[in-house]
C-alpha cells in the first residue's frame, strides 16, 4: 500500500474518495438537524419562540418583565396561513408548548408579544425551516 500512495494518481483517488464518503455522511445527517426551526425573538426580545423535532412542541417564552406576554406563531409556507399560536405569560423559565400536527414540508415560524385581549405585536421576522 505504501508504494501505491507514492503514486500521484493514486493519491488524487483516495483524497477524492475521502472527500466523497465525507460528503456523503455529512447528508446524511442533515435532515434530522433541518426538522428544529431554532430560536426566534420578537423586536423587543421579551418572548422567544421555536419548534423541536424531537417531540413535535412548538414553544413560546415570555422572557422579559415588561408587561407583555410572549406568543409563538405558525404559519404555512405562503406565511399567510395560520396554522397554530402558542401564547406564554409570567416570566417564570417556564414555557409553554402545544404539540400540533405539522406536515412534511416547509413552513414558517415567528415571536411576538402581547397584551391580554389585543393582537400580537413587536412581531420579530418570520423564518423558514422544514419539517420531515
Amino acid at each position: 500500500m505504501p508504494q501505491l500512495m507514492k503514486n500521484p494518481r493514486a493519491r488524487a483517488g483516495a483524497v477524492v474518495g475521502g472527500l466523497s464518503l465525507a460528503l456523503v455522511t455529512g447528508l446524511a445527517a442533515a435532515p434530522a438537524s433541518a426538522a428544529s426551526s431554532g430560536y426566534v425573538y420578537s423586536t423587543n426580545r421579551g418572548g422567544e419562540g421555536w419548534y423541536y423535532y424531537g417531540n413535535g412542541r412548538v414553544y413560546a417564552n415570555d422572557i422579559k418583565r415588561d408587561g407583555y406576554g410572549a406568543v409563538t406563531q405558525v404559519f404555512a409556507d405562503d406565511g399567510r396561513r395560520l396554522l397554530v399560536t402558542v401564547k406564554d405569560t409570567g416570566v417564570n423559565n417556564g414555557a409553554s408548548w402545544k404539540t400540533p400536527t405539522l406536515f412534511e414540508g416547509y413552513h414558517k415560524i415567528r415571536a411576538c408579544v402581547y397584551k391580554t385581549g389585543h393582537k400580537p405585536t413587536k412581531c420579530g421576522p418570520m423564518k423558514r425551516w422544514y419539517v420531515d
